[in-house]
């Protein structure tokens, strides 16, 4: 997308007589590696009218033809660097002439024409407002796609243009002779081209490849630095384009990478609340409970059990030989992992002679479903009798 050309208008203007003109033009497009050229117009008769129907909003190549522009042909130039022009035209002035040097193997054509003609139509066409980028004179920029011609091999006609063909298929000889008849059946690789639309292709291969091939044109000051101007405001519309796209890109990373965060942090928030919620249920809980123990505190609880029961199975389970002098229900506060617990007990004194008879009544209570602990806390002999007494306390 970022390409120089996409369209080019190829126009081979030709001067016939008495300022009269035939101008025939076509579109050449370019997409990605493939360049085709559209239908061929022709028109014909003086500069104004031909200029009113020329369409205006493509960047123009043009070749000049005709009356007035002389081709000549140097032959064994070799490889040295000889001044053409002079060798060509060795008794006339260079600086009232525009110059065109074409290259072909050992051979080379030297084209010229004065630059008051040249620069009229062109100051014409780009009053009429057609932007001409390169100026070429006749048909030879086609030796800039020679190698992609093939059906050429004994010579073609286009136009009045003549190209002889030698054995190897080198261009031999070029001339412009106005009526002669097209001949050839030219094919661009496996594409047959119209004969009518070689001049125009050719002129816009060389202008879409301006960079890469050595183009065949004019050296025209003005043309050529109107040339420089678009070059000029097509790379910095190439260089704000990739700016442009590539602040689009971090704008769409930082787009996304903002919504995913802003998603993780909804989650976050959603945990957390979650988190504030439960803990503050447990606060609750805690409280609640807290407020419903030392409500059963104040209400007298007992466990679960009534005094009544306790006693009863106190007094069935209890020996003979032990005799009970005192039994106190309290409540016994014990740590838990940090947190304080309320037992119920119950602290049974009394004395016996029989050490044995004691370890039988603990061992039977520790049988007792709601008996969670027994405990001996003092077992010692009374000094004002031969019996011993006794302490236990039972966690229920």
């Amino acid at each position: 997308m970022f390409e120089t050309f996409e369209h080019i208008l190829g126009i081979e203007l030709t001067l016939l007589q008495n300022e009269t003109y035939r101008c025939g033009y076509a579109v050449v497009t370019r997409k990605g590696d493939n360049i085709d050229a559209a239908d061929y117009h022709t028109i014909e008769g003086n500069l104004v009218k031909v200029l009113e129907r020329i369409p205006r909003k493509y960047p123009v190549a043009l070749s000049i033809n005709g009356k007035g522009i002389i081709h000549k042909l140097i032959k064994g130039i070799g490889t040295e660097n000889k001044d053409l022009f002079r060798t060509a035209f060795s008794s006339v002035e260079q600086k009232d002439f525009y110059v065109q040097e074409t290259l072909s193997n050992d051979r080379a054509w030297v084209s010229i024409v004065r630059q008051t003609f040249v620069d009229d139509i062109v100051g014409k066409l780009q009053s009429s407002g057609l932007n001409v980028y390169m100026l070429s004179l006749g048909a030879l920029p086609v030796i800039s796609i020679w190698e992609l011609l093939s059906g050429a091999r004994e010579g073609f006609s286009v136009n009045g243009h003549q190209f002889e063909v030698s054995a190897e298929g080198n261009i031999t000889e070029y001339r412009y002779q106005e009526g002669t008849e097209d001949k050839g059946s030219l094919k661009l690789g496996n594409t047959k081209l119209k004969s009518k639309l070689l001049v125009p292709y050719a002129l816009a291969f060389q202008l879409f490849l301006h960079d890469k091939l050595s183009v065949i044109k004019v050296e025209n000051e003005q043309v050529d630095q109107r040339f420089k101007d678009f070059l000029e405001r097509s790379k910095l519309k190439k260089t704000a384009g990739i700016f442009v796209f590539v602040l689009l890109g971090f704008l769409l990373i930082s787009f996304f990478a903002l919504t995913h965060y802003n998603a993780e942090n909804v989650k976050l928030n959603q945990q957390v609340g979650a988190l504030t919620a439960t803990a503050d249920q447990s606060d609750l809980l805690k409280k609640e409970i807290t407020n419903q123990k030392v409500l059963l505190e104040k209400l007298g609880w007992n466990g679960g059990y009534s005094y009544a029961f306790l006693l009863n199975e106190i007094g069935s389970s209890k020996p003979r030989a032990l005799t009970l002098n005192e039994i106190i229900f309290d409540q016994v506060k014990e740590d838990t992992n940090g947190a304080k617990d309320v037992l119920a007990s119950v602290k049974i004194a009394g004395e016996t002679a029989n050490l044995t008879a004691v370890n039988n009544w603990i061992f039977l209570l520790k049988e007792k479903k709601w008996a969670k602990e027994v405990k001996l806390l003092r077992y010692q002999q009374d000094t004002e009798s031969e019996s011993f007494a006794f302490n236990l306390l039972i966690q229920y």
